[in-house]
């Protein structure tokens, strides 16, 4: 056990003794009001400590109490205590309960980065074999395929419509995501119509495109998979010329903005951008974007990956705004402080229920401002809003804003016939 904890940094172990007890945390964290409020845990008869387990602070002290049992000044003098399999099991369980959204590092006095430390964790716990969480432990095993739906290779371009021609290479790349290609087909295509309607020479990696490594790394799996994944997925679109990669997924953008260079070793020889930061782009540059009205009030909700984790707010709002007939309203809850969709750190695979009962509160976050249409810039965001919409039983859209941009565009945003599109 003495080197259960050597996946941690000096800074990380330093934070586990930061934590100032400030209770900050608690007030915002998502999981943390559903298990309170929803019950899905046996809550009435838990004991404090076990409630309080479900919280960031929680995770960070008893962390420092685990580190105190090998290392302390105690142990020191009377010898190393055990950390019990148990013990380790029960932190297990409240450690993947946790979106990884990154609330709590927004909101802590003591700016821990706590969503390195949760990732960091998770990645110990998998390696004392206790990890991860309930079906995520098929990620490893489902990834073998290339992508996170199993879905076959070759089939990576089956959404793609037959009048939109792509580059073998071009300066600019779209990176589908498996979500995209497999799961909200509609967003790609109108991600490529959009590219297409703007003259942007673009190329795809196709079946050469396999998983960004996302999923794996959330949940505390990375590997050589992951790494070779990575590696690829970069000599991929290197040896086509690429030098900028647009991406409609906020997991993907993050992973590849973030992680990819840890793996690669220096800086990416691209440019990552979102469509709605490169579309701005060329608007800067010149660009008129020929519009036609779309009368809905909306409101848009950050992606994690993209909002907290990456600071960017603006380019989705300000490309809404430039839609004429939308009436673009804010949530109370916005841009680093806005309220996670539900899906993130693997609890849609790990803990559905949980995922479902976050989305329905961020719906309720737009139903408090009259909204008729969710926007966001995310398929997996977009897909648990749209499960929390159809638990609710309400009438509101929830739509990504490239389908908004393409159809007030005039583009045509069906997606063809495919094996995949019933699940789109």
């Amino acid at each position: 056990m003495i080197e259960m904890f050597e996946k941690f940094r000096c800074t990380q172990l330093l934070e586990f003794d930061a934590c100032t007890r400030c209770n900050e945390c608690l007030e915002w964290c998502p999981v943390y009001q559903e298990i309170k409020e929803e019950r899905f845990v046996p809550w009435d008869t838990m004991s404090e400590e076990d409630k309080l387990g479900f919280t960031p602070k929680y995770r960070i002290l008893k962390m420092r109490e685990m580190l105190n049992k090998k290392y302390g000044l105690r142990a020191l003098i009377f010898g190393p205590r055990e950390i019990t399999k148990e013990e380790l099991e029960r932190y297990r369980d409240q450690t993947y309960m946790c979106t990884t959204c990154g609330t709590c590092r927004t909101v802590c006095e003591g700016r821990l980065d706590t969503v390195s430390l949760w990732e960091t964790t998770r990645e110990m716990l998998v390696e004392e074999g206790v990890g991860p969480y309930g079906k995520q432990s098929r990620f490893l095993e489902i990834l073998k395929s290339g992508n996170m739906y199993e879905a076959k290779q070759e089939e990576r371009l089956c959404w793609l419509p037959s009048d939109i021609e792509f580059k073998k290479e071009a300066e600019v790349a779209y990176f589908v995501g498996c979500t995209a290609a497999f799961r909200a087909q509609k967003v790609a295509v109108a991600s490529v119509r959009v590219l297409d309607e703007l003259g942007v020479p673009f190329t795809l990696l196709g079946e050469e495109e396999l998983c960004c490594g996302s999923v794996l790394m959330r949940s505390g799996q990375p590997s050589p998979l992951v790494e070779n994944y990575i590696i690829k997925n970069i000599e991929n679109l290197r040896k086509r010329g690429v030098k900028k990669v647009v991406f409609s997924c906020a997991g993907c953008m993050k992973t590849a903005t973030l992680d990819w260079p840890k793996y690669w070793g220096k800086e990416l020889p691209f440019e990552t951008l979102t469509l709605p930061q490169y579309i701005l782009q060329l608007v800067d540059e010149g660009y008129e974007l020929d519009l036609k009205p779309v009368r809905k009030k909306v409101t848009y909700h950050d992606p994690c990956h993209t909002g907290r984790h990456l600071g960017i707010y603006e380019p989705p709002r300000r490309l809404i705004q430039m839609i004429p007939g939308l009436e673009f309203v804010e949530m109370k809850r916005t841009r680093e402080l806005q309220r996670c969709c539900g899906a993130g750190g693997a609890v849609k695979a790990g803990i559905p229920q949980l995922a479902l009962a976050i989305s329905k509160r961020r719906v309720k976050d737009a139903i408090e401002v009259d909204a008729e249409m969710l926007i966001s810039t995310c398929p997996f965001c977009r897909r648990n809003l749209r499960d929390g919409i159809k638990e609710m039983g309400i009438d509101m859209e929830m739509e990504d804003l490239m389908v908004i941009l393409a159809e007030a565009m005039g583009l045509d945003t069906e997606v063809p016939e495919n094996p995949y599109l019933y699940k789109s």
